[in-house]
Formats: structure tokens, C-alpha cells, sequence
């Protein structure tokens, strides 16, 4: 009875240790591959960008904006962002902050990518009233003014995630940094193009992320040494 008692008390020691996740190691990646690729929207006609009229600074900023979340050309989609799914080594992280402008009552870049342990520099670029609110998992992270033109305003990133940017004075104001703990993730350019460097050979899974259209992937890339693996992500209604 002894043992019996020894071991449901082992047991329950063990269930109580919680989850440990290994960080990301830094490695030294010797003749790395390259992962080049290309966006689409396929299925269909694509969905476009409404225009939207703005309820203040229309003298600054004009009457109306496109909303800007689609942007899809010729069946290619701009600010995807394309990562490595739990890549656990490899290069260093990259150490310069992430930074998104108010600029024309827009945020610039509209979607970012950034990295656990760096910064994110938010800036005002225009002569008006800006504030900077930020969400995570639908919680407020910070909410800060930038009352004027240079006005500026850096914040570590501490967790990996999508951070929701927006401005309280102007509700059109969108914008997305994409927070991650390791280096191998990029945003398509407005021809959906993103290239991801310098991967340890192995085989992997490629995610995209799109603010509207939600995720794909796509398993079993195979990524060898000193070569470039093209691959094309498509995204359907």
C-alpha cells in the first residue's frame, strides 16, 4: 500500500508541473536555403477594398479612403505575412525595431512584421491629433497620444501574437504587427511577392496569415543548402 500511495503521489506531482515550451536557439546557419514565393487569391473574383468616407480631417486627409485590407492585384495580394511554422533554431533575431507612421491618416506600413525581445516605434507624421491604441487577443496593451507632427512613442515587444493597431481620433485607422520569436517571417510586397533567407535545411511548414482572408498553408517545403525553393500560396473564398 506503501508503494501504491508513493506512486499516485509521483503521478500527481508530474500532472502538476506545468507545460515548459522551448525557446528559440540561435545557431549558426552554414549555406542556408532561401524560400521565394508568391501570394494568390484563387477561386473566384476577388474581393476589393470599399471606399470609405472619412467623418473628420477631410481638409488634411480628403473625403475618403480606400479601407485597404485586400489589396489584391491581378489575383496577387499585398500584406500577407509569410512565416515558418515552430522553427525552434536558426539565425539570430533581427534587433531594429518595427516602426508604423501615421502618415495621410493611414498607418505605413499597414502590416508589419516584428520580434519578441525588440521594439515597436510608433510615429506622427502628419500636423494633427493622433493616438496610438494597441490590442492583443482583444485587450488593450497601451493607448497614447501623438498630439503632433515628430511626436513618437517606442514600447518593447514582450509576446508573440497579432498586435491590432489603431486610432481612437480617426476609426478607420488600421494597422497589424505580427509579433513572432523567431527571424523567419516576411510581408508581401504589392505584387505578393516574399522571400524568407538563410533557413537550416530541413522540411517544413509555410503559414500566411491575411487580416480578412484568415490562414492557409502549405506542408513539406523542402528547403536544401545554398538553394532557393519557390512555392506559390493561394487563398480562396
Amino acid at each position: 500500500m506503501q508503494k501504491v500511495g508513493l506512486f499516485l503521489i509521483s503521478v500527481i506531482v508530474l500532472l502538476s508541473i506545468p507545460f515548459v515550451s522551448y525557446a528559440y536557439d540561435v545557431i549558426e546557419v552554414k549555406n542556408g536555403g532561401n524560400v521565394d514565393g508568391v501570394v494568390v487569391f484563387g477561386g473566384g473574383s476577388a474581393p476589393q477594398d470599399k471606399m470609405q468616407k472619412l467623418s473628420s480631417e477631410q481638409k488634411y486627409c480628403g473625403n475618403s479612403l480606400p479601407e485597404g485590407k485586400y489589396l489584391i492585384k491581378n489575383g496577387k495580394i499585398q500584406n500577407v505575412v509569410v512565416y515558418i511554422e515552430d522553427i525552434k533554431a536558426g539565425r539570430a533575431i533581427p534587433q531594429e525595431p518595427v516602426t508604423l507612421t501615421n502618415l495621410k491618416c493611414e498607418f505605413v506600413p499597414r502590416v508589419a512584421v516584428g520580434f519578441k525581445g525588440g521594439k515597436f516605434t510608433e510615429r506622427n507624421d502628419d500636423p494633427i491629433f493622433h493616438n496610438i491604441h494597441t490590442y492583443i487577443n482583444g485587450r488593450t496593451m497601451y493607448n497614447i497620444g501623438l498630439p503632433e507632427k515628430g511626436a513618437s512613442v517606442t514600447k518593447p515587444l514582450t509576446k508573440t501574437g497579432t498586435i491590432e493597431v489603431t486610432c481612437d481620433s480617426h476609426p478607420w485607422m488600421k494597422g497589424y504587427v505580427y509579433v513572432f520569436d523567431h527571424p523567419y517571417a516576411a510581408v508581401t510586397n504589392a505584387s505578393g511577392e516574399f522571400s524568407i533567407k538563410n533557413i537550416p535545411p530541413g522540411t517544413y511548414t509555410i503559414e500566411a496569415w491575411h487580416e480578412a482572408l484568415g490562414t492557409v498553408k502549405l506542408a513539406n517545403v523542402k528547403v536544401d543548402a545554398g538553394k532557393t525553393e519557390k512555392i506559390k500560396l493561394e487563398f480562396k473564398k
